[in-house]
């Protein structure tokens, strides 16, 4: 009685998790348990360039965009758990040994020496100018990312470099983007802000609303409706939602072309 009490709550204020959702047929879901995302599955070419923007520990979307599609796929994070875990993968790849990430259900990366040696990884976070801020640890020895909007409580930080992403797109040559994806503890909705405002070409938007996690108060909730509302008044639309908001936004040209796919499908 008291889960749907809280469901329809949710509706009514308009946070509900499956809300505005206009699926599409055929989505795939790329990467680990925990960490992976659903993406259109006749979508990304060897010519799709694919910003992944937060590493951390689990890189396995970011590996699968490369093994499965042959995508161009670039990784942002200035953090060291995220360079150490980068550079683990590419030793473990050149001596062709597996590596499993997760115990409970387990990953183990697929990508070759070849592969891992074609992701461009950026050792620059994207936030909205380019300057230093402070990455601040959690309070929690098993959570191994840092964040510049969580955690500030914690005293303890670490100084790295960040860009706009207009900047990073213009340093790399990258006139459009055909899929971003962010877990960047918090920062999200300042990137996403960044992206609405310099109306820049990126067609498919991926993004996991940490403060379902960790909650820096109760009015996260709202947070993340305004955030989700600003990409569809951009013109995005929501595709799929996981119950702990991990969220694919597909741009409306992008998703009339995919729908009209499915009708002729039939």
């Amino acid at each position: 009685m008291l889960k749907t009490i809280t469901s329809v709550t949710k509706k009514i204020i308009g946070i509900h998790p499956q809300q505005g959702v206009q699926p599409l047929r055929n989505l795939t879901h790329v990467g680990s348990t925990f960490h992976g995302y659903h993406v259109p599955e006749n979508f990304l070419t060897p010519d799709s360039v694919c910003y992944c923007i937060g590493a951390g520990e689990d890189i396995s979307f970011d590996t699968e965009l490369k093994y499965r599609f042959d995508s161009r796929v670039y990784i942002f994070d200035p953090m060291p758990e995220g360079i150490h875990h980068f550079e683990k993968l590419k030793e473990y790849a050149s001596r062709n040994q597996p590596f499993s990430i997760h115990t409970s259900i387990p990953f183990t990366y697929r990508v070759n020496k070849e592969q891992v040696d074609a992701i461009t990884f950026v050792e620059v976070g994207v936030w909205d100018a380019k300057t230093k801020l402070k990455f601040f640890a959690p309070d929690r020895d098993d959570y191994p990312s840092h964040s510049v909007y969580l955690f500030q409580d914690t005293g303890k930080y670490i100084e790295a470099p960040v860009d706009r992403l207009s900047n990073l797109m213009k340093q790399l040559g990258h006139q459009s983007v055909d899929l971003v994806k962010m877990e960047i503890e918090g920062a999200e909705y300042t990137v996403i802000d960044t992206i609405v405002d310099d109306k820049l070409d990126v067609k498919v938007i991926l993004v996991e609303f940490d403060e379902v996690f960790n909650t820096k108060d109760k009015l996260f909730h709202f947070r993340i409706k305004k955030s989700c509302d600003k990409l569809k008044k951009a013109g995005y639309v929501l595709v799929h939602s996981t119950e702990n908001l991990k969220r694919t936004f597909v741009r409306r040209d992008v998703y009339e072309t995919l729908k009209a796919q499915e009708l002729g499908l039939n």
